[in-house]
């Protein structure tokens, strides 16, 4: 992760900020209020790079959703959503930082091998994710603010029981898109379409 002057989970210490406040007076709190409504958008863009053949796939999956369910436009977005939905009812039953953590690290990992390779046999492979100069693809969405809290304060917990975390919400999104993506080209997601139309209507 780049070394920045930003805070790593802006949302969640914003958060920390605004409840640590203590305004004085009845005009200093209306005044606070107004100030965090109108500095504190719904909802927040991220975006984050995934290989084109991903990207393809993700599309075409999505034009089967819109397909199956007549005039509605299911998006990629749409698809990042539910995936984050998801993954955070499932952190929610576990409530498991460390167990957690090792868990993102493999899918990770995985992920960095599998668009890994080397033209000499003899060579080691050395393993290096996805970046701009490669075939790959900007995705852009957005998640509602509460979606975004919800994953930085998982993510700062995790930063608590290891202090070398090095994953923040975009990586998140990229490897439950990815994961998304690979699970449902070996046909191990069932009946997804309908069930994604299920949740949609």
């Amino acid at each position: 992760m780049a070394k920045s002057n930003k805070p790593i989970y802006p949302v969640y210490e914003e958060e920390l900020n605004e409840l640590s406040y203590r305004p004085d007076g009845f005009f200093d709190r209306l005044l606070n209020f107004s100030l965090n409504k109108l500095t504190n958008p719904v909802k927040l863009p991220y975006s984050f790079f995934i290989p084109v053949s991903e990207y393809l796939r993700g599309e075409l999956f999505c034009e089967d959703v819109s397909e199956a369910m007549g005039n509605y436009e299911f998006t990629q977005r749409d698809l990042i959503s539910i995936l984050v939905v998801d993954f955070l009812y499932q952190v929610k039953d576990r409530n498991n930082p460390y167990d957690l953590y090792h868990e993102l690290k493999q899918r990770n990992d995985y992920f960095v091998k599998i668009y890994s390779y080397s033209e000499d046999k003899h060579k080691p492979l050395t393993f290096a994710k996805p970046n701009k100069t490669t075939k790959t693809k900007e995705i852009k969405c957005t998640l509602k603010r509460k979606v975004a809290l919800r994953l930085e304060v998982m993510l700062s917990d995790i930063t608590d029981v290891e202090p070398e975390n090095e994953f923040v919400v975009e990586d998140i999104l990229r490897l439950l898109y990815s994961d998304f993506i690979q699970q449902y080209k070996k046909g191990n997601l069932g009946n997804v379409i309908p069930n994604i139309i299920r949740r949609i209507i």
